[in-house]
This record gives structure tokens, sequence and C-alpha cells, in this order.
């Protein structure tokens, strides 16, 4: 069984979910700790100046080793509003806004104290969109002590996975003998992003899967 792990993330990009499609299950990392300025509480959206980020905004001051599912958004900002508004305006001209906009007017309607529920509320949404099958499940569920390589190598030994589907970027940190240790084939996500349809002229890669969706639709799969 091939297992892939990935941070939790609020609106998540196109390696996120061809990573989940080519898994047999798929992990979200939702204990892990939260990192500021990295792609856990926001991702960006295609406008017609280049892109623009969807920023959730979170309480980070004197927390410094929350994790993602304790993170709490922050209250005073009317972040719901201006993201819905955002995507209405700038996917005014997709081909497929109109589909999706009961959805994502249902997600933005949804109430979330800590960014763990908005950004499982939005993989979800983008999750079923797409058609992928692929179960998910939370690391939290495993009440792990382990860290880094030796986490996920714990998460594979508790669904009972021989084989790891990693990012390329992990080459660089991941300690391949724990694998090999514990039995557990190592594989490496070789994802190459192809240009599709986008609304306005020109290609701006490394969007949220959001664009993918609003732009292509049902054809979406093709490009994951």
């Amino acid at each position: 069984m091939r297992l892939a792990i990935h941070q939790l993330q609020y609106m998540p990009g196109l390696r996120f979910f061809a990573k989940m499609r080519a898994a047999d299950l798929f992990i979200c990392l939702d204990d892990v700790q939260y990192e500021k300025r990295e792609f856990q509480n926001r991702n960006r959206i295609r406008t017609r100046e280049g892109w623009q980020y969807l920023t959730a905004p979170v309480i980070v001051k004197g927390k410094f080793s929350q994790r993602i599912n304790e993170t709490e958004l922050n209250p005073t900002y009317d972040w719901k509003t201006e993201h819905f508004k955002a995507i209405r305006l700038n996917y005014a001209h997709a081909r497929y806004l109109r589909e999706y906009l009961p959805q994502l007017e249902k997600l933005y309607s949804g109430t979330y104290a800590r960014l763990g529920k908005l950004a499982a509320a939005s993989t979800e949404l983008l999750k079923n969109a797409f058609g992928i099958r692929t179960p998910a499940r939370f690391s939290s569920e495993f009440k792990l002590a382990s860290v880094s390589t030796q986490r996920l190598v714990d998460l594979c030994a508790a669904v009972g996975a021989d084989e790891y589907l990693s990012g390329a970027g992990a080459k660089e940190y991941l300690d391949e003998k724990l694998f090999t240790a514990a039995g557990v084939k190592l594989a490496w996500q070789e994802f190459k992003p192809v240009p599709y349809p986008q609304a306005f002229e020109g290609f701006e890669p490394d969007m949220s899967a959001l664009d993918l969706l609003l732009n292509c639709g049902p054809d979406s799969v093709k490009y994951l």
C-alpha cells in the first residue's frame, strides 16, 4: 500500500493533489508546528496583474510552538468575505466559476475558530471537486510523539504501508536509511506542472489548485 503525507494547507496547490491522487492513502500532517510565511494559511490565485495571496489571518503573538490544528484564526478580520469577494472578482470570466460557486459560498459561510478546520474544509472541497477517491486521514489521529523522518516511518507502520511517496524536495533532508530499516520502499514524486488555460493572458504557475478547478472544471484531472 502506497502512502503519501503532506502538511495540511489552506487551498493547497497542484503538487498536493497530484500526490494525493497517486497514493492509496493520504495523511494530512495537522499536528506539526505552524510555520509563519509558509503555505499553511495562504495560497495564491490569479489576478489581472499576475497573482495575489489569499491569507487566513492567524494569532501568533506569544505562541512559539503551536501546531497547525491548534493555531487560532484572528476573529478581528473579515477575511472570509474578502476571500470570497476576491475569488468572484478575479474569476468572473473563468469558465467554471458558476458551477463551483455554491461550494465556495458554503465554505466561506462556515465557522472556523482554528486554521486546521479551515484548511481541512478547503482541501475537502477541492478533493471532491477533482473526483479524487484516495482516502484522507489526519496525523493527529495516531498520537505519535516521533518527529522528522521517524514520524513518517511510524505513520507508514501505523497504517500498514509498504511504500512511501515523497515530494522530490524532501531528498535534501529525509533519512532514507530509516525507511529501508523499516522495510518501506521510498518513491519520489516527479511532478512537472503543465500550463493550463487561465482567466487572464499568460500563464502563472504555482497557484492554488482552485485556479485550475475554476478554469478547467472536469478536465482538471488531466493536469494532476
